[in-house]
């Protein structure tokens, strides 16, 4: 959102043409209402605000990771950052306060040219060229985009609110297969945000295509963020093919109403249906896509045991798994996608002592409990970093 002085200052007036890859949102008069939908339309006012110095970045990383570690959360897997950004990991790792494992992913948007955005790829730091840290730090790879969120989502059908609107694509099916041929070649694992059915069955096109050219490429190389729309063929698709699928249920707890409204109840109730990619063998993991929602984990798991929603109730019931299988998505099954199981995400001989303890056994605990619950502990790398109490001594 932006007042109507950031609004004059960054051009965006009622005459002023909406980007092809954004909305402003305007009045019946054209003036805008100062709502702005997706990256095209916010990065003029982006552009004014100002820039953040590397040690404020640095204290509000480490202020960050403490508040993951309260929440219980000892590994992310960080998209959307850019090359210049990772010193500021690597500064937060050298005082001790990256408490939080941090898998890095690199932002690629489309250049002026497909060569451009080559050029970009091979410019970027590549696995295994930042110190660890112990296991605490890393780059897991690309981090694409193929349509925006409820909003901007690539449809194949119109949207309810809007019969003559179908979302739109970021990205050309050539561009992007050319892109995603490249990383892979260099030996890139990619995550593609795709939200609406149209982006999610183009995002599979080009990767079952970069796949028959790169037999023996191993699960979860190529991955799909959020997935919003799936049906059966187009889940049948991504298993087949060993595409990783990350589910976020705090984005529909969060967007439900707007999903209803912009999306009509049908498609609303369809969207992330965990328990058919976990019944049909999917490489699959759960989080949060914080910032757009808020990550504590536990709220998540309530959310993908209810399907609950803030605004609109529950949506697609049948989409419901047990609480074993959401504590699962959020440990082990995490652990499997990063391709760190046996170190991330279970307690076991050889794994890193990363733990989470509660008062109580989630297990038995009522599921509209589970929100309320607090970590009385979090440990990682054997390492107290949450400890209010002093019980770990």
């Amino acid at each position: 959102m932006a007042n109507s002085a950031a609004l004059r200052m960054a051009g965006i007036t009622a005459t002023s043409a909406d980007p092809p890859s954004g909305t402003v949102v305007r009045l019946a008069d054209g003036t805008p209402a100062g709502v702005l939908i997706e990256a095209g339309a916010l990065d003029p006012v982006r552009r004014l605000l100002p820039p953040v110095t590397e040690d404020q970045q640095a204290g509000l990383l480490a202020r960050q990771c403490q508040l993951y570690n309260r929440s219980g959360i000892g590994v992310v897997r960080d998209p959307g950052l850019v090359a210049g950004e990772v010193p500021v990991y690597q500064a937060v790792a050298d005082r001790g306060e990256l408490t939080t494992r941090t898998r890095l992913m690199f932002w690629v948007l489309p250049q002026a040219t497909v060569a451009d955005t080559l050029a970009y790829v091979d410019l970027l730091p590549p696995p295994g060229s930042v110190p660890d840290y112990g296991g605490g730090l890393g780059i897991w790879g690309l981090k694409m985009g193929m349509d925006g969120g409820v909003e901007g989502g690539f449809l194949c059908q119109p949207y309810a609110n809007n019969p003559s609107f179908r979302g739109h694509a970021f990205w050309e099916p050539d561009d992007f297969e050319q892109v995603v041929e490249h990383a892979v070649d260099r030996g890139w694992r990619i995550g593609c945000h795709a939200v609406g059915d149209c982006a999610v069955r183009r995002v599979l096109d080009a990767y079952e295509r970069v796949a028959a050219r790169h037999p023996g490429l191993p699960p979860g190389t190529l991955v799909i963020e959020h997935a919003f729309l799936a049906d059966a063929q187009t889940r049948a698709r991504a298993v087949r093919l060993g595409v990783g699928i990350t589910v976020q249920h705090p984005l529909l707890y969060s967007l439900g109403g707007n999903l209803v409204r912009y999306w009509g109840e049908e498609r609303a109730s369809q969207v992330m249906p965990v328990r058919a990619w976990v019944d049909e063998g999917a490489l699959i993991a759960a989080g949060s896509d914080c910032n757009v929602s808020f990550f504590d984990p536990l709220l998540s798991i309530w959310g993908l045991v209810t399907r609950g929603t803030r605004t609109v109730g529950v949506q697609g019931p049948e989409s419901r798994v047990d609480t074993y299988t959401a504590i699962w998505l959020y440990t082990a099954a995490g652990g499997r996608l990063l391709r760190e199981d046996g170190r991330v995400g279970t307690l076991a001989p050889g794994a890193f002592a990363d733990i989470v303890g509660f008062r109580g056994d989630l297990m038995d605990a009522p599921v509209d409990d589970l929100p309320s619950r607090q970590p009385a502990l979090t440990v990682v790398g054997g390492r107290a970093v949450h400890d209010p109490d002093a019980l770990f001594g």
